[in-house]
């Protein structure tokens, strides 16, 4: 078991195997309760906040993991902690003008103050930095250690896949409206989609806690 654990394969296999599951579960079995399942406070949503605890909650249990390299534990901690708020919505609740302070149209709008503009411009600039400084630091070691099937990078890798198409499944439906010049979605089109969104973000969590496991025993191994 500790080895099928440890494998490069392990955490692409446990989010295709078990997302796909998921997916189809609710789609045979439950279609019409595809809108509800996925709406807030429902089941995915809360099983997908139940994850992001869980995965806080491993952070701090591999916390010693991280001695030499304290800098890096931190800048995970905060961008869970920033994931974990995300997915609550606080991001609609921070501007008094406006939707949301983290886009585009936000600064570029004169209507919204500028103390918000400076204050919400210096949290972006602080988390583009905090990632910037991650990928210096390990881009080079992911990108040569992928071909040699690191457990590690391998994990890295569905995590930041699954992220991508979780973006993309978000972002679709609108595109696909604005393409097909369309006043208004069918409700089944606009619900699968939410249901290949949701569903990929619960697991994003959870594979940053089999990331973490899998550092934990492969450092272990080694001291």
């Amino acid at each position: 078991m500790r080895k099928l654990f440890l494998s490069p394969f392990f955490s692409p296999l446990f989010f295709i195997v078990l997302w796909s599951a998921l997916v189809l579960t609710v789609l045979i079995f439950y279609p019409e309760k595809t809108f509800e399942i996925t709406t807030d406070g429902e089941l995915i949503d809360v099983a997908t906040y139940t994850s992001y605890g869980l995965m806080l909650l491993t952070m701090v249990c591999v916390f010693q993991d991280f001695k030499k390299k304290r800098l890096s534990w931190l800048i995970y901690l905060m961008l869970g902690v920033c994931a974990l708020l995300r997915e609550a919505g606080i991001q609609h609740h921070l501007s008094k003008t406006d939707s949301t302070p983290f886009k585009s149209r936000f600064f570029l709008n004169p209507d919204n103050p500028l103390s918000e503009k400076i204050f919400y411009g210096a949290i972006l600039l602080i988390l583009f930095g905090a990632i910037l400084y991650l990928a210096i630091k390990y881009a080079k070691h992911l990108t040569t250690s992928f071909f040699k099937l690191n457990t590690i990078t391998w994990s890295i890798a569905t995590f930041c896949s699954v992220l991508v198409f979780a973006k993309f499944a978000d972002r679709f439906p609108s595109h696909y409206r604005h393409v097909k010049n369309l006043d208004v979605l069918p409700r089944s089109f606009i619900d699968l989609w939410s249901l290949l969104e949701e569903s990929s973000e619960l697991f994003l969590p959870l594979l940053v806690v089999i990331t973490f496991w899998q550092y934990h025993i492969l450092k272990k191994s080694s001291t």
